[in-house]
């Protein structure tokens, strides 16, 4: 899963922002950071057990993931779970299309599940920037 620099500095990435969350954002950040942080220890698990089937193992995570910020959206007055959730409902849909065989092709499927993921970090990084801005100024005053 990890055999390309480009998958390598995806991983650094996700650790990074995932991180970050942790360290600086508030409870909601922690939480949306553990639970895409799980996933992508998951998805990277099932990469090593198998090669095989991979829209299976991927839907498993991304469900689980989509799951959590469905929970989170509830719990929280933020805007950027609502965006990290609807970005991995993508995720769960094209995997749904994928496994029902309806002609997207592997590069797409691929495309689509990268571009939905980063949409994912984005959002939470986003929102642990916003949550450490709200943080200072809030000191300030």
């Amino acid at each position: 899963m990890l055999q390309t620099w480009v998958a390598q500095m995806g991983a650094v990435a996700v650790v990074g922002v995932c991180l970050y969350a942790v360290i600086a954002g508030s409870w909601r950040e922690r939480f949306g950071a553990i639970i895409y942080l799980s996933a992508y220890c998951l998805t990277i698990a099932f990469g090593i057990i198998s090669t095989h089937h991979l829209a299976w193992y991927l839907l498993v995570s991304d469900v689980l993931c989509l799951l959590g910020f469905f929970m989170l959206c509830f719990k929280s007055r933020h805007p950027w779970p609502m965006w990290a959730m609807w970005a991995q409902l993508a995720c769960v849909l094209v995997s749904l299309v994928s496994l029902l065989n309806i002609g997207l092709a592997e590069w797409g499927y691929l495309t689509i599940e990268t571009a939905a993921g980063w949409g994912v970090m984005l959002a939470l990084l986003m929102g642990t920037i916003a949550a450490v801005d709200t943080r200072r100024s809030r000191k300030r005053a």
